[in-house]
């Protein structure tokens, strides 16, 4: 099946629209899922241990520390550099950005702008001045394109 980033555009495909710290930030004004403001509140507010987390929550206890650890780190960089953080992206697209060595967003919107970072229709990957990494798809595109435009907070 050929997937068209066009028409993805507009209905992200479920995996990205749960973890993308963005999407949340443009939904809620906050950078935090529901789950991760739970866990940060229950173990930060009400100084729970893990094990009483995880009898609370009915999550697992390694989903609980995953939660705990992002949100932290999410939070923390969203406060030093708001949208303009690479840790509101999901973790394929912050590890494609360390591969292509782009560490920011003004240098992913530039290259877009220059035609150096652009999607491949026929190789179905992102190519960065003419090279791809395989890893980086649809949904990586997606989720910069949305990281970098000037509209994403409307």
């Amino acid at each position: 099946m050929h997937r068209n980033p066009e028409r993805l555009t507009k209905q992200p495909g479920k995996p990205m629209r749960e973890k993308m710290a963005l999407r949340q930030l443009k939904l809620t004004g906050n950078p935090l899922t529901e789950q991760q403001e739970l866990v940060l509140h229950l173990r930060e507010k009400e100084g729970l241990i893990y094990q009483q987390i995880v009898e609370r929550t009915g999550l697992p206890i390694h989903e609980v520390r995953e939660l705990y650890r992002t949100a932290k780190i999410v939070r923390e960089d969203y406060a030093q550099n708001g949208i303009n953080e690479v840790s509101l992206l999901p973790t394929r697209a912050r590890i494609g950005l360390y591969y292509l060595e782009l560490s920011s967003r003004s240098q992913v919107k530039a290259a877009i702008q220059a035609g150096e970072l652009v999607w491949c229709t026929k190789r179905k990957v992102i190519l960065h001045k003419g090279k791809s990494r395989r890893a980086l798809g649809v949904e990586t595109w997606l989720a910069l394109q949305e990281w970098v435009s000037d509209d994403w907070g409307r």
